[in-house]
């Protein structure tokens, strides 16, 4: 990798370099059809990036063309963007689980020169789609390595758009975020620089390649640092093959950090007593060594017996079912809580996070093996400072811009999208004075960690005019192993509330008289923490929130409107009993509890300053 941080090819290009520099390397690995492990080359992606550029050109595909694609996760993905690229085109990927409704409306929208779909999925993406081809994903030509296709390399500029990543529509339709050559790239490079991966990492996740996270960090940062994507077919196959995929590296969202966690918890609920109290041992003994960062400060006693006896004894064991090589997690796509990234800490398994939207390519800041601080979202990337022709800044209420402020974060640089596909207004919307506004309330310490407080638009006043973001609180709730989801409740209340999916495993020996009981129980127990404006006052059980039915994105967040529109009854009807005089409320917002500001040495320190001692009991 060049040491220039400024672009100077398109994609198409670099990939030339890249796929040169490493051929007799693995760009890919996979179980194929017989369940045996394929270890697919740099030299053969090259030859069937060519052979699929050729058949776009005969088939009509031109610069600027758009070309969508409606699959599962899989190899051919990495052909599929690089194919795209290499001729001008501009590659759209659709998430495979839509309903017509918005699968169409993107088709639509998009307007592609082509669709490749999954062969389970050509019926559906062809009744969506009009006139517009759709080839069965596997009927795209195989390359021949010992005489490649000749497909002419595109000129494109540097600042063409490159794809179009379709929101996930929490608010309405989704809209085609336009990120360009330049935009990728440049992410891409930072989060190479942060990360320090070469050809001897193993890049896996089960995040789709129309989440931008993964599009960047694994499409991108493989060819680009020389290392290996692992695609594991689903989720089955990521817990199963773990040890012979031996990743150094998982991409993850906070959802898969919830299942591990959970994982976990029962392998040492189904322990001997005498191995669990072992097991509290050592995690008691980690919290005394391990602080938010980088360094250990607890004692060379305790650092000793952790290093020599609780590691080697207790949490290796936990670490074999990674593969051994694992060297961090990275989590990202929404807030990670506090204690699942203090649990994972104690077990020597670094999970860092960072932050970003897809509008900016995405990662704005993030957490480095080296320099993290857990509860934040890590410093904000170079291509952000001045000296990369990018800066950022906080508005507060008063409308006020300033580093030093807590507001809605604005930035602006190399990352930032070129707009929204069809949508001037909506990008107009978003941009102020060449600043692109977040939306997202933020505030950075005085050593330049970003913390994340929630969106803006989510806040919500209290009848006595408290006011919360949501998010922080939500994370709470979801840590108790009973609670899968949660949407918290209140505008214009004298309280806050919790809407909830139960965990329905693990509440099926519990007796359906009492589970609302129980549940209230883990709410209060999960938020105790909190201020008590904060912490809901009762809880309400829902029916799971889910794709199908449109209270989930595709992304897994929830969509409020949506599930205020389905339960509006219910939910009025749990308001009134709780004597809420629904009637003066036209909306039901959010809450969220204040950033977590500080952890050390064992304690977190919320904004309150109330401390929590992580005591190697709660798990």
């Amino acid at each position: 990798m060049t040491k220039n941080s400024r672009m100077t090819k398109n994609l198409g290009a670099y990939f030339e370099d890249w796929c040169a520099r490493s051929a007799n390397g693995a760009a890919l690995m996979y179980l194929d059809g017989r369940n045996e492990l394929v270890r697919y080359s740099y030299k053969q992606f090259h030859s069937d990036v060519l052979a699929w550029s050729r058949y776009y050109l005969d088939h009509g595909v031109k610069e600027g063309s758009r070309v969508a694609m409606v699959a599962t996760k899989c190899p051919s993905h990495f052909v599929f963007f690089y194919s795209c690229w290499r001729i001008g085109a501009i590659a759209v990927p659709v998430c495979e689980t839509l309903g017509d409704l918005e699968m169409g409306f993107i088709l639509r929208d998009s307007d592609p020169a082509l669709v490749l779909a999954e062969k389970d999925l050509v019926g559906k993406v062809t009744a969506n789609c009009g006139n517009v081809p759709v080839i069965n994903v596997d009927d795209m030509p195989r390359g021949d390595m010992a005489a490649p296709a000749d497909a002419p390399l595109s000129q494109a500029e540097l600042d063409a758009v490159a794809t179009l990543i379709y929101t996930s529509g929490s608010t309405g339709m989704p809209k085609g975020v336009m990120l360009t050559h330049r935009n990728i790239w440049t992410n891409g490079y930072w989060d190479l620089d942060a990360y320090g991966m070469d050809s001897t990492d193993r890049i896996m996740s089960l995040l789709p390649y129309w989440h931008s996270f993964a599009l960047v960090c694994e499409v991108l940062l493989t060819p680009m640092a020389g290392a290996t994507c692992v695609i594991p077919r689903d989720i089955r196959d990521f817990k199963k093959n773990l040890s012979l995929y031996q990743p150094t590296v998982i991409l993850v969202v906070p959802r898969i950090v919830e299942a591990i966690k959970l994982g976990i918890d029962k392998q040492i609920d189904e322990k001997p007593p005498k191995v669990k109290a072992l097991i509290d041992q050592a995690i008691y003994n980690a919290s005394r060594i391990f602080t938010a960062g980088a360094r250990l400060d607890g004692g060379v006693l305790r650092m000793v017996t952790h290093h020599t006896f609780y590691d080697p004894l207790v949490f290796r064991k936990f670490r074999q079912a990674f593969g051994g090589k694992l060297r961090f997690i990275i989590s990202g796509g929404a807030p990670l809580d506090i204690e699942l990234q203090i649990f994972f800490k104690y077990m020597g398994v670094l999970v860092l996070v960072g932050y970003g939207l897809t509008e900016t390519s995405p990662v704005i800041s993030a957490n480095k093996p080296e320099k993290h601080r857990l509860g934040s979202a890590g410093q904000v990337f170079p291509w952000l400072l001045p000296e990369n022709g990018g800066d950022y800044t906080f508005k507060d209420d008063d409308g006020k811009l300033g580093k030093d402020l807590h507001g809605q974060l604005l930035v602006k640089g190399d990352c930032v999208m070129k707009g929204y596909w069809r949508h001037t207004d909506a990008s107009a919307k978003t941009m102020e004075d060449g600043w692109l506004n977040t939306g997202d309330v933020c505030y950075c310490d005085a050593d330049g960690y970003l913390f994340v407080e929630g969106r803006k638009g989510s806040m919500i006043v209290l009848i006595g005019g408290e006011k919360l973001h949501p998010e922080h609180v939500e994370d709470a709730v979801k840590n108790s192993p009973l609670i899968s989801e949660a949407m918290v409740i209140g505008e214009k209340c004298k309280n806050v509330y919790a809407c909830v999916n139960v965990q329905s495993e693990n509440v099926k020996d519990i007796p359906k008289d009492q589970l609302k009981k129980r549940i209230k129980e883990e709410v209060l127990k999960a938020t105790a923490h909190l201020a008590a404006f904060q912490k809901p006052k009762d809880v309400l059980i829902l029916p799971d929130f889910n794709m199908e039915d449109g209270t989930l994105t595709a992304t897994f967040k929830v969509r409020r409107y949506k599930v205020m529109e389905l339960y509006k009854q219910e939910i009025e009807d749990f308001l009134r009993n709780n004597s809420e005089d629904v009637a003066t409320k036209r909306e039901l917002g959010i809450a969220s509890s204040k950033i977590l500001e500080s952890l050390a040495n064992g304690k977190v320190i919320v904004g309150s300053g109330t401390e929590i001692k992580y005591d190697g009991k709660k798990r």
